[in-house]
């Protein structure tokens, strides 16, 4: 296969949407808005909203995200995203994840009409270096695994999977979606319960290295990945 057909497969296109999750509260960064860090002159928001070009729709999700609402080092990026502010502001990722899922208007008549993308890319706004991670995650998309599965989970090199690094079917995600809210409400839910509602059967692992499933949580995450605010400097709190 050449290097055209191999740049095809890496790109996202009109069978993918994506849901970019903003909401940490970045304790051990001070509670700074951590996805303002930036290398480069690009933002962590930034790299997950260009992992993200050419998705079909882009939600990016977060307590305080809303039109009029953004800091200046998000206006410029944001292009055509759907931006949801969270409520409950900070009530976890299952609880994000599903608000940005409804934003896509991905509910359970129109994702079982499959009127909507074949996938969802969902992505944490923290990870290090978003764009080479979804490039190496995307063509999976068009493999004999994911042909078999509802989900394609990034996995590190510790065995740890990474449900914020990952490709779901929208029908399958809609209904485990449900199913934890039923079961008792998606905020405070983790990802893990969605994941169990989808079925480990039905869940196929990318295993990618430590580098590309890489987030940022403290300030050495911050200073080993080379970030910095775009005031050029590197948050002090914590570790």
């Amino acid at each position: 296969m050449g290097a055209g057909a191999d740049d095809a497969r890496a790109a996202a296109g009109p069978d993918v949407a994506a849901v970019i999750l903003a909401g940490g509260r970045a304790r051990r960064l001070g509670g700074i808005d951590k996805t303002a860090l930036a290398r480069g002159g690009v933002t962590l928001l930034g790299g997950a909203l260009q992992a993200a070009s050419g998705c079909a729709r882009t939600v990016v999700v977060g307590a305080g995200i809303r039109p009029g609402g953004v800091s200046a080092a998000h206006r410029d990026v944001l292009g055509s995203a759907v931006l949801v502010d969270e409520r409950p502001a900070h009530g976890g990722p299952a609880a994000a994840l599903g608000a940005g899922v409804r934003a896509l208007g991905l509910g359970a008549a129109t994702a079982t009409a499959g009127t909507g993308p074949a996938w969802i890319l969902v992505l944490a706004a923290d990870l290090a270096h978003a764009p080479d991670a979804v490039r190496a995650l995307l063509p999976l998309r068009h493999g004999a695994a994911a042909a078999r599965h509802d989900a394609v989970v990034a996995r590190d090199p510790d065995g740890r999977a990474q449900p914020l690094l990952a490709l779901y079917r929208p029908v399958p995600l809609v209904a485990a979606l449900d199913a934890v809210e039923r079961a008792g409400g998606l905020p405070g839910a983790s990802l893990r319960a969605v994941i169990r509602a989808l079925g480990p059967a039905s869940v196929a692992h990318a295993d990618l290295d430590a580098r590309l499933c890489a987030d940022v949580d403290s300030p050495a995450d911050a200073r080993r990945h080379g970030l910095r605010l775009l005031d050029d400097r590197i948050p002090a709190h914590g570790r």
